[in-house]
């Protein structure tokens, strides 16, 4: 019982914490989502100077701007050290971009913003061979990398990547 009492004293500080986080973000609306999930739709939000959308569980997107872009946010976690997880995108007729933010040791790397349309052609910068890269990319830290090292090649294919810790546009 002694170890049961320790993990949920610590518990309580990660509510504590979580509870701190979301009060930041200003997201009172508490929807007890993943706070990954919040987080990366704030820091979305904040780099595209867009407005999350008003319900934590809108179908499709998750972000509007006011140029009428819709972006769903989505994350993908990872060890510093070495990939363990990859992510399928997967746009629909619901966005017109996809996002996709970066966590290495827990701490955002990067955010890639890929348009919902002309994906293709982005596989193919990316040198997919899978099917449906009209509407799916099977992202890997090697496509990561590749997109992160020629930043200018993938703009002209309409993908955004802002990087750590200055959160820039790279082009």
């Amino acid at each position: 019982m002694i170890k049961l009492e320790k993990v949920l004293s610590t518990y309580q500080k990660y509510i504590e914490a979580r509870n701190a986080l979301l009060d930041e973000l200003n997201l009172t609306q508490r929807s007890n989502r993943d706070p990954l999930s919040e987080f990366s739709e704030w820091l979305v939000a904040a780099l595209v100077n867009g407005s999350l959308a008003a319900s934590r569980v809108q179908k499709g997107w998750d972000v509007s701007t006011a140029s009428g872009e819709k972006i769903q946010v989505k994350y993908l976690a990872n060890p510093s050290d070495k990939w363990v997880n990859e992510h399928l995108v997967v746009v629909n007729e619901f966005m017109t971009a996809y996002a996709l933010v970066l966590y290495e040791a827990l701490l955002p790397v990067a955010v890639i913003i890929f348009p919902a349309t002309g994906l293709e052609s982005v596989g193919m910068a990316l040198g997919k061979k899978h099917g449906n890269l009209k509407t799916t990319i099977q992202f890997t830290r090697y496509n990561y990398w590749k997109i992160r090292d020629n930043p200018a090649t993938f703009a002209a294919v309409g993908v955004r990547l802002f990087r750590a810790p200055d959160w820039k546009l790279q082009a």
